[in-house]
């Protein structure tokens, strides 16, 4: 039964997966066509050059990039340290310590490359996280234990992992497109500990 169930997760993991990117690339369209908008009523912007303006148009996509992954790994960071607190499942803080060990790095990357690039990062991990972070903070035992795996194992890696693909994918800048490739495997390694730790029979 453990067994189909953890197939099951990881086809609808999958499935999710491609859906999921599929969709952002769609909005992230939007968004260029949002930016486009925004540029054409911005004051003085008869006086900017194409090339400046293309090239507003791309760090545009990468900030939007910076602050949305910044924010994922830094929710992935404070929730796990929230597990290390609440849970006394082995096998969820285990996984906790890896993201934090996984994370931590990556986010201090992520944030230097930002400041090179002259784009501000976020300081704190924003409404969605943080509603999602207080919701947690309530919860003990075993609910909080199932909360964690939903929210930090799968829902935020599949956020990360689209976050990621979506950057290598239309991304401009070759730095930050670079940070997203090296990244993904990450991320698709974090879904694959989900399956391996977290979907297991609770240890405490």
């Amino acid at each position: 039964m453990n067994l189909a169930h953890e197939n099951l997760t990881k086809n609808l993991t999958n499935l999710m997966g491609i859906i999921g990117v599929s969709t952002a690339i769609a909005v992230t369209g939007y968004s260029q066509i949002n930016q486009k908008a925004i540029a054409q009523t911005t004051p003085n912007v008869s006086t900017i050059s194409g090339t400046n303006i293309s090239q507003a148009r791309l760090n545009a996509i990468d900030r939007v990039y910076v602050n949305e992954a910044a924010q994922a790994g830094m929710a992935e960071v404070e929730m796990a340290k929230l597990a290390l607190e609440k849970s006394n499942n082995d096998n969820v803080r285990q996984y906790a310590q890896q993201m934090i060990q996984d994370h931590t790095p990556a986010n201090k990357e992520l944030m230097q490359l930002a400041q090179q690039k002259g784009i501000t990062p976020p300081t704190d991990v924003g409404s969605k996280y943080q509603a999602i972070i207080a919701q947690l903070s309530q919860l003990s035992g075993a609910d909080f234990d199932l909360a964690y795996r939903n929210e930090a194992g799968m829902n935020g890696h599949m956020e990360n992992l689209v976050i990621h693909t979506r950057q290598l994918q239309i991304g401009q800048d070759p730095d930050l497109q670079a940070f997203a490739a090296k990244n993904i495997p990450i991320v698709e390694r974090h879904l694959q500990l989900v399956d391996e730790l977290l979907m297991q029979p609770t240890q405490q």
